[in-house]
């Protein structure tokens, strides 16, 4: 009996433990300019599909989240690099890039992505709220070399029309 205690108490310890974890992590995206939101298996399939990556490319993902799209990225053959201020899913990217053996070809970086170099960048990835769209595309547009394919998740550029559309997936050629 008291083993079937202690395995009780350990199984509402972690899970406690969880909510407070996830209560931070929400909160710290509360503060962030963009919230948190993995993209789905069928999103992923078609950014992919719009995004043409080739083998030795750079992709750059702004606002990279857990890494997600970075490591389909490099599974392509890409050097993919993520730009990420929540640093729970900066800790998690990098784990996980450190568990798939991904150091060479992907990097995560815990700075702002309007630092982020985009002129070295094949492709950029976007995924933004409807009112952020507009700065987006002026950053893009102003820093990206021409004939970038950016390939924009849900929310379309305001004052650019897409190249293709894919579902709810955009591409743009600067």
């Amino acid at each position: 009996m008291p083993i079937l205690l202690g395995i009780a108490l350990i199984i509402i310890a972690a899970a406690l433990l969880f909510v407070v974890l996830m209560g931070i992590f929400y909160s710290i995206d509360f503060f962030l300019e963009l919230p948190y939101v993995g993209a789905k298996k069928d999103s992923i399939e078609n950014i992919l599909k719009l995004a043409n990556i080739k083998k030795g490319q750079t992709i750059i993902d702004l606002g990279s989240g857990d890494g997600r799209l970075l490591f389909e990225a490099a599974a392509l053959g890409a050097f993919a690099s993520g730009y990420e201020i929540n640093p729970f899913l900066v800790f998690i990217s990098r784990l996980r890039r450190k568990l798939k053996g991904l150091e060479d070809q992907v990097k995560i970086k815990d700075e702002s992505m309007w630092k982020a170099d985009l002129k070295i960048a094949d492709v950029i990835f976007v995924y933004s709220l409807v009112k952020k769209m507009k700065k987006f595309e002026d950053f893009v547009y102003k820093n990206a070399k021409k004939g970038t394919r950016v390939v924009v998740n849900t929310n379309t550029f305001p004052d650019k029309k897409p190249a293709k559309t894919l579902g709810k997936i955009f591409l743009y050629i600067v």
